[in-house]
């Protein structure tokens, strides 16, 4: 394991030795196809510069990972080859190992890698790696009724149109694409009815059996520039609970209409802040998405409750030159 003194939650930015060896792990069925000829050119680049290369495909749950781990903790540097899912089944062991990450776009989104713009591009990794810089960033865990251990996500979970797109959605063979996710939203859509919930933050109710959209978010990026939580932000130990109450269809056709046009939604969503957030659904059972996820293939029973929190140290990310600059900028402030 790396050394803990590396953790400084209150340092935004770390420098680290220049990684020598890499471990790449690419999801072979993820949304782009390409995954596996983007993870060959990536070990060749790197091997040409006299790195160790390690490639493995990804885990189809959480728990794969923890016969990897030992690897991961022998590697200087994660490149993950995928997209949001492979990098939320991969936080415990990054953040167990203390192993920095980075990730190539191969989602049907990839947020987490467009978040900290990187690209396909060998020659942005290799400059990233000469760099050395990281960011320590926070991420969420889940915990609740029926819920074994605590289950990480770095981006957000929600009840709504989305969690009941992923539901429908289910488990798939092969790549996905945007046409798979329009149809199963317009079904999700035509049987749209959102959740009765009360939630508290950090011990204060902030909603009493209160239906609509609901999203608890780490990070701002959502959908195509859509915002819905504009704050949330990993760099700060903290969660951000969204609430758009009574909800409607016209809400969701506002949301696909700024999503088309890459723009926020400004939608009269309610906002609340914290480090321990505590949701109870009420009446019938809801499906939950976690970073893109349908949440343990099973909703979310009636009368339970979900606790969300933000995790105990951060995860080191290691980030583009092109980024230090305006890193450095949050940093200051």
């Amino acid at each position: 394991m790396k050394n803990n003194s590396l953790f400084q939650p209150d340092q935004l930015i770390i420098k680290i030795p220049s990684p020598q060896k890499i471990l790449i792990i690419y999801n072979p069925i993820s949304s782009a196809g390409n995954t596996e000829t983007l993870a060959c050119k990536l070990e060749m680049a790197l091997a040409l510069q006299g790195k160790v290369v390690t490639v493995r495909t990804s885990e189809k749950k959480m728990k794969g990972y923890t016969r990897i781990t030992d690897d991961i903790a022998a590697s200087d540097l994660v490149v993950v080859v995928g997209g949001d899912g492979t990098i939320r089944k991969l936080l415990d062991a990054i953040n167990q190992t203390g192993t920095p990450i980075y990730a190539i776009p191969g989602g049907n989104e990839s947020l987490f890698a467009r978040s900290y713009e990187m690209s396909t591009s060998a020659d942005d990794l290799l400059r990233a790696i000469d760099a050395g810089t990281c960011l320590q960033q926070f991420y969420g865990l889940i915990s609740g009724q029926g819920i074994q251990g605590e289950k990480p996500f770095f981006h957000m979970a929600s009840m709504g149109l989305d969690s009941l797109t992923v539901k429908n959605i289910g488990k798939r063979k092969g790549p996905l694409n945007d046409s798979i996710y329009i149809w199963h939203g317009l079904k999700a859509l035509c049987a749209l009815h959102h959740p009765t919930v009360s939630v508290s933050v950090d011990g204060k109710q902030v909603i009493d059996h209160g239906s609509g959209y609901i999203i608890v978010a780490n990070n701002s990026a959502y959908a195509r520039n859509l915002q819905l939580v504009p704050t949330a932000d990993p760099s700060k130990n903290e969660l951000v609970l969204g609430f758009l109450p009574g909800a409607r269809h016209q809400h969701e056709l506002i949301k696909a209409m700024k999503i088309l046009q890459h723009k926020p939604a400004n939608l009269p969503m309610q906002y609340f802040s914290g480090k321990h957030i505590a949701c109870t659904l009420h009446q019938q059972s809801y499906p939950l998405q976690v970073d893109g996820d349908y949440f343990r293939n099973r909703d979310i029973e009636a009368e339970s409750t979900v606790a969300f929190c933000i995790s105990p140290r951060p995860i080191r990310v290691l980030i583009p030159p092109y980024l230090h600059s305006d890193a450095l900028q949050v940093a200051n402030n």
